[in-house]
């Protein structure tokens, strides 16, 4: 559900900007936390968290990603990590809360006042939020002035993706018949069929090795607490050394961390896992959208970002089962961190793969 709910909250950003697709969203989702919290019935939870709630979680990553793009030439790294950090930064503060709710009152009183910190939220955010600085008259941070551009030149890197892209209008349509875009819909699979799998069995697998399920539990809360400093982090030193090359090496490096994880035996090697596999995941986070601007530009940002994450949300899916279902056939997780490195791997093949390509070349990758 959250890959096409990020496809279309996506599409209504492109078309009618990030106010109304905020105000629907969080009406959406709100209203699902709300009534989850009435529910008697567990056929009734697949449509108030499954669908309605997963429809307002698609409103957290492309329609936020491709809104703050449109502000920022310069430091736009830093500006796309803040905003993805927010998706860490909430699982560091809305999960204890959830728990401290339901400690006082009940699950059912937690949902209500989740649902309506949702609406406060979001309405709150489609009241400040514009989608381009033009609608209050201002330009996007950083950007020159025609005269000192033309003075200035552009600067090219072999490394960096091609920048001509960005200036074009390159609709869903046009995106969807260019190989470069299901390279990256299948490495954004790949990545994240090996991420979501010790997403799953980090914890099984730690007390396992004789963590205590406490410590277990804080050692998955610590990916997500590290991904923040990622996102941040990462995402500006990514548009400084170059997108290509950032997403190539921070997929080598995810890769490893899963292999790292395939031959813990200790306490101190998966608390090890926890933050460079946190760290980096953060930064990947942040890079994707990046990437996605550049090869494609902003007229549908949200949109073609949106069908990017649906093959995320694939490849979230398959991991995890995959994991499992080799843990029962050989009653290890080895093979099924392996198999998530190994995936991650096939990923970086085709992001080293990936060449600059414009409008006028559909088929360059």
């Amino acid at each position: 559900m959250y890959g096409i709910a990020s496809f279309l909250m996506g599409r209504l950003t492109d078309r009618y900007g990030p106010r109304k697709t905020l105000a629907i969203g969080g009406l959406i989702m709100g209203a699902g936390a709300l009534t989850t919290s009435q529910i008697n019935q567990a056929w009734a939870l697949y449509i108030t968290f499954g669908l309605m709630i997963g429809i307002g979680v698609g409103t957290s990553y492309a329609p936020t990603a491709s809104t703050v793009s449109r502000w920022f030439v310069e430091k736009k790294g830093v500006a796309v990590g803040i905003v993805v950090s927010g998706l860490g930064l909430g699982t560091l503060i809305y999960s204890p809360l959830a728990k401290l709710l339901i400690n006082l009152w009940n699950w059912r009183i937690a949902f209500m006042v989740i649902g309506i910190l949702i609406w406060a939220v979001y309405f709150t955010a489609a009241f400040i939020l514009r989608r381009d600085p033009q609608d209050l008259g201002l330009q996007p941070y950083g950007q020159p002035s025609a005269t000192r551009a033309n003075k200035k030149g552009i600067k090219n890197s072999k490394d960096s993706l091609s920048r001509a892209t960005a200036s074009q209008d390159i609709s869903t349509r046009d995106a969807v018949r260019m190989s470069r875009f299901w390279m990256l819909f299948v490495i954004h699979s790949l990545w994240v069929l090996g991420m979501a799998i010790p997403m799953v069995h980090l914890i099984p697998f730690a007390t396992d090795i004789g963590v205590s399920p406490g410590r277990a539990t804080l050692m998955l809360a610590f990916i997500g607490g590290i991904s923040v400093l990622g996102r941040l982090v990462l995402g500006a030193m990514g548009a400084k050394i170059g997108l290509k090359k950032s997403l190539t090496i921070l997929l080598m490096f995810q890769a490893s961390t899963m292999f790292w994880l395939a031959l813990s035996e200790e306490t101190w090697m998966v608390w090890t896992f926890s933050f460079l596999f946190g760290f980096s995941y953060g930064g990947l986070a942040s890079i994707f959208p990046l990437v996605t601007e550049e090869y494609f530009g902003l007229f549908a940002m949200g949109s073609i970002f949106g069908l990017i994450l649906l093959g995320a949300t694939i490849g979230g899916v398959i991991g995890p089962w995959l994991a499992g279902f080799i843990f029962d056939l050989t009653g290890r997780y080895f093979w099924g961190f392996i198999t998530g490195a190994v995936s991650m791997l096939l990923g970086l093949v085709l992001a080293i793969l990936l060449r600059p390509g414009t409008l006028s070349d559909p088929e360059a990758c």
